[in-house]
């Protein structure tokens, strides 16, 4: 099982197709999928709960186009930067080296969530697919969207 939170709400364009996601993926009804909206829309963080990881990322990617971005929710064994420094460090190897020498410099920076977004946009055909895909993974995971082009 895994929780996602709404964290931030960006301008809100389909609040319908958002509601209808929210009903897929996380099983709700109309009634708890509202609820779920319009507590995001009033500023707060509510959760979904997922039945795996794959399924989360599947939500969140789906909740981008209607104006929702969300994370995974904060537990017990995700550590988010870490999880982004792994996908960036199994990703180094394959990237031209401006972009790893800057993705390191961000990193020792501790700024963790700009070396990721680096490695994304410099991430083209030289990284490896696995490596491409750990990178969207810890993006969606972690809440940067940077015109997610999932599977879906």
């Amino acid at each position: 099982m895994r929780a996602i939170e709404i964290f931030r709400l960006r301008r809100v364009r389909d609040k319908p197709r958002a509601l209808a996601v929210m009903q897929a993926h996380a099983e709700l009804n109309a009634n708890e999928a509202r609820a779920v909206l319009n507590h995001a829309v009033g500023g707060g963080k509510p959760t979904l709960r997922l039945p795996g990881d794959a399924a989360a990322r599947q939500c969140i990617a789906a909740l981008l186009p209607t104006g929702f971005v969300a994370r995974f929710a904060a537990v017990p064994g995700f550590d988010a930067q870490g999880r982004a420094e792994a996908a960036i460090l199994a990703a180094v190897p394959g990237l031209p080296a401006a972009i790893s020498d800057r993705a390191g410099a961000l990193l020792l920076q501790g700024d963790w969530e700009s070396a990721l977004a680096v490695c994304l946009q410099g991430a083209r055909d030289g990284v490896g697919n696995a490596a491409h895909q750990g990178l969207q993974d810890a993006a969606t995971e972690v809440g940067l969207q940077l015109g997610w082009q999932g599977n879906g």
